[in-house]
């Protein structure tokens, strides 16, 4: 019994942080979904657009928050009612050089997309919504390093209200510089770049006002102290990130894989990846919930508590992603009507190709959150580093020859891309969670043997 009520407690505790941690990543997913509604009004080539463009700001996207991520860790594992500025200011430094280096990419990389098999109209499309989505993006990490501090602190809550203003912006931002309405100029595709590169804007600044009326911050007492926390969070960051832009990199390869196959299939692409990725949110909440309870049982050194943290929070990610297989699976004509697609509409070949490809979603979201809290549980015991290898191996090395495969040799189309992804998914949440358990074990024998000297 109280090993049961030890597991209910754990579960409990990553579910009460995880909450809050999920509906935030929903609300910052909620501002590209509204993105894409609100283009699947204008058609299929802009749908595409998104797509591509999406793809590039993903990836840049996840490496920012995973050089980021740690400043969670690092404010967890403290002691002390006062949060170190050290962490901050080194996580705000980070964030900034981050987002300059992503905006400048985002700029000029958004031509080179046409070298890459891509319709010609859809690129350059894609090319204008980055231009316009590029200022955005270093708000937005100077966003997830204030996120950081509040969520070492597990006081997550008060950043739901933030977030779901942001989206009622976002919407009337799309709506308003995408139509011309309220007052707003009418600049179509980009418009919708603008209105988040805006509602990224407001939100850091609603963070960064309400953290420091909240929490309180010890003075830095030297530049010595900023950068050695900046190196204890690019320690955490490079490899986490490493992990993060692996798997963002192998998502951005299948879309090319995809697009490969027309766009249809693109735009086909564009909407089931965003209903995933809305859903996988919810993986990266109970990933960082499982981190931070991962390194408060690291920080007291109790690998039994660290162990079975780990363990929950995989037992919770499984659970809640085969709830949404389900509807998956039992419900794709509504879950597509969102993006204005039906099978008697005038884009009746994108809605096919949608419906298959929400089916092997159904599969591959299993192996995908499994992935997700694995990089998590290991970075809360010090090993982010063996998780970057792992996803490296495991994307490149078997889903990336896997999707090409399968996709264009044994079962040609992005049903079949879509497969190998998934294969890599597999791969990479065995080889995290084996890496996991060898982590707690070394850490029980060190225990032991420290006890035994002592």
């Amino acid at each position: 019994m109280p090993r049961i009520r030890l597991t209910v407690s754990e579960a409990r505790r990553i579910v009460q942080l995880a909450t809050p941690l999920a509906l935030i990543q929903l609300a910052q997913v909620a501002i590209s979904t509204t993105d894409l509604l609100m283009l699947g009004w204008v058609g299929a080539e802009a749908l595409a657009a998104a797509a591509l463009g999406l793809a590039v700001f993903n990836l840049l996207r996840t490496i920012g928050f995973g050089l980021i991520v740690g400043t969670s860790n690092l404010v967890a594992e403290a002691s002390g009612e006062e949060v170190a500025l050290s962490h901050l200011l080194g996580a705000l430094s980070i964030a900034v050089v981050a987002g300059l280096i992503s905006a400048a990419l985002m700029m000029i990389g958004g031509s080179g997309l046409r070298w890459l098999g891509q319709d010609a109209g859809v690129v350059e499309l894609a090319r204008e919504y980055l231009l316009f989505l590029a200022p955005g993006i270093i708000p937005l990490f100077c966003f997830y390093a204030y996120r950081g501090v509040v969520v070492g602190r597990r006081q997550a809550n008060v950043l739901l209200a933030i977030t779901l203003a942001t989206i009622l912006v976002n919407a009337l931002l799309d709506y308003g510089l995408l139509f011309g309405a309220f007052g707003l100029p009418k600049l179509g595709v980009p418009g919708v770049a603008a209105a988040s590169t805006l509602a990224y804007l407001s939100q850091f600044a609603a963070i960064a006002w309400i953290t420091h009326r909240r929490l309180s911050f010890s003075r830095l007492m030297s530049i010595g102290e900023l950068v050695a926390a900046i190196r204890r969070l690019l320690a955490i960051g490079i490899p986490t990130a490493g992990s993060y832009a692996s798997e963002a990199g192998f998502t951005a390869l299948v879309t090319l894989m995809v697009g490969a196959w027309g766009a249809a299939a693109l735009a086909a692409q564009a909407a089931v990846n965003q209903v995933v990725y809305v859903v996988f949110m919810l993986s990266v909440g109970l990933s960082h919930a499982t981190s931070v309870g991962v390194s408060e049982a690291f920080a007291a050194g109790d690998s039994e508590r660290a162990r079975r943290v780990g363990r929950m929070g995989l037992l919770l990610g499984i659970s809640v992603a085969s709830i949404f297989s389900l509807a998956f699976l039992l419900l794709p004509a509504p879950i597509l009507a969102l993006f204005s697609l039906s099978p008697a509409g005038a884009e009746g070949s994108t809605y096919l190709a949608a419906s298959a490809l929400l089916s092997v979603a159904a599969l591959a979201q299993l192996p995908d959150f499994a992935q997700n809290i694995g990089i998590g549980a290991l970075r809360g015991v010090g090993r982010a580093a063996s998780g970057f290898w792992i996803t490296l191996a495991s994307y490149w090395l078997i889903g990336a020859p896997a999707a090409w495969i399968i996709g264009f040799q044994l079962a040609p189309g992005a049903t079949g891309v879509w497969l190998g992804m998934a294969l890599g998914f597999a791969a990479a949440a065995s080889g995290l969670f084996w890496a996991f358990h060898r982590a707690t074990t070394d850490m029980a024998a060190t225990g032991s043997v420290s006890e035994q000297r002592a």
